[in-house]
């Protein structure tokens, strides 16, 4: 059985010519400082949060609340 319209073989029956896909290697090393920068980020953005845990504390204790969730 004959496939017509095949992809690989054009109308004049000649076959097709694949040409390669020129492509860049990937580069996967983190610019330079990018991961210092990400931990310092990190860091200070969990200081931030323990900041705002002791004063969510420091309110429920204000106000009478159980710290540790009992009331």
């Amino acid at each position: 059985m004959v496939r017509h319209g095949s992809p690989l073989k054009p109308e004049n029956d000649l076959p097709a010519v694949i040409e390669p896909i020129a492509t860049d290697p990937v580069d996967t090393t983190p610019p330079p400082g990018g991961l210092q920068t990400q931990l310092h980020s990190s860091q200070r953005l969990n200081e931030y949060y323990n900041q705002v845990v002791a004063e969510l504390r420091a309110s429920l204790a204000e106000i009478g609340e159980d710290v540790d969730g009992a009331t």
